[in-house]
């Protein structure tokens, strides 16, 4: 059973990339709950209003938004570890 948090995570992703599929993985590591904006789809006019940019994956806990999958990664397991 996935961890709920206090604030939502929404994480903006798409069908073949790979930096996405790290920040999946991670979450599912840290058994976070969290829910999929396939930018691929029906999200990507969402990604550019959220970072200004096309590039994904793109996370959100609560209102904060966080760019690259590096600096994702780095955020989750520095808050949730």
């Amino acid at each position: 059973m996935a961890i709920e948090t206090k604030e939502k995570i929404k994480l903006y992703t798409g069908n073949y990339c790979p930096f996405c599929m790290r920040v999946k993985s991670e979450l599912e590591r840290l058994n976070l709950d969290y829910e999929v904006v396939n930018a691929d789809e029906d999200g990507r006019e969402s990604v550019i209003r959220l970072s200004g940019q096309r590039a994904i994956p793109i996370l959100t806990i609560g209102d904060e938004v966080l760019v690259d999958s590096k600096n994702i990664i780095r955020e989750l397991r520095r808050r949730y570890s």
